[in-house]
C-alpha cells in the first residue's frame, strides 16, 4: 500500500502545481503549453483511475486545439471541481490508512 500512497501523494502534488500554473492570470494564452499541461494532468489521472478528471481533460484539450479561450476557462473550472473531489477522496483514504496502522492493523499490498 505504501507504493499506492506514494503514487497518490505524487499525483496530488503534481496536479496542484499544474492547477496553480493554470490559475495565474495570463493576458496571452500559450495554448500549446496549456495543452501539454492538460495532457500530463490527464495521464496522471488515468493512472489512478480518475475517470471524470480524464473526461474533462479530453474536452479541455479539444478547446486548446481550437484555441477557444472561453471553452478553456470553462474546462479549467470543471477540472478544478473534479480534481478537488478526487483529492478529498484520496485524503480520506490516507486518514483511514493511518488510523488502521495506528490501531495495530496492516494494509495489504494489492500488487
Amino acid at each position: 500500500m505504501e507504493a499506492c500512497t506514494t503514487e497518490a501523494r505524487t499525483y496530488e502534488e503534481d496536479q496542484d502545481l499544474i492547477l496553480h500554473t493554470f490559475s495565474r492570470d495570463q493576458q496571452v494564452v500559450d495554448f500549446k503549453k496549456v495543452d501539454a499541461h492538460v495532457h500530463q494532468f490527464k495521464g496522471s489521472s488515468v493512472s489512478i483511475g480518475a475517470q471524470r478528471v480524464k473526461n474533462v481533460c479530453m474536452a479541455f484539450r479539444n478547446y486548446c486545439e481550437e484555441m477557444g479561450h472561453e471553452g478553456c476557462l470553462t474546462c479549467l473550472q470543471q477540472l478544478k471541481q473534479e480534481y478537488f473531489l478526487v483529492k478529498n477522496k484520496l485524503e480520506t483514504l490516507f486518514k483511514l490508512e493511518q488510523q488502521i496502522v495506528a490501531a495495530g492493523g496492516s494494509i495489504p499490498m494489492m500488487w
